[in-house]
């Protein structure tokens, strides 16, 4: 998995980067509610220098689907 954005998630959501793996999801994390998601957006949207939408922030509950709407908006994810 891309590491700068394993870093992303394990900063926003307290986590240690060995637990970011894709099948996480927002239920398996406690603190990732809906504060938590908007610190999520806007530290995605600063890193990558990207606009995310409303239809894009409601898919991402998951490690997968942050990746795919990530990836659909252009973000190379090779390490």
């Amino acid at each position: 998995m891309n590491k700068r954005l394993v870093v992303i998630l394990a900063e926003v959501f307290g986590l240690r980067e060995s637990e970011i793996h894709p099948d996480l999801k927002k239920a398996d994390v406690g603190v990732w509610d809906s504060l938590k998601q908007m610190d999520l957006v806007m530290t995605l949207e600063r890193e990558y220098a990207i606009a995310l939408e409303i239809p894009d922030i409601l898919r991402m509950v998951s490690v997968k689907g942050i990746l795919e709407v990530l990836t659909e908006k252009g973000v190379s994810l090779a390490d």
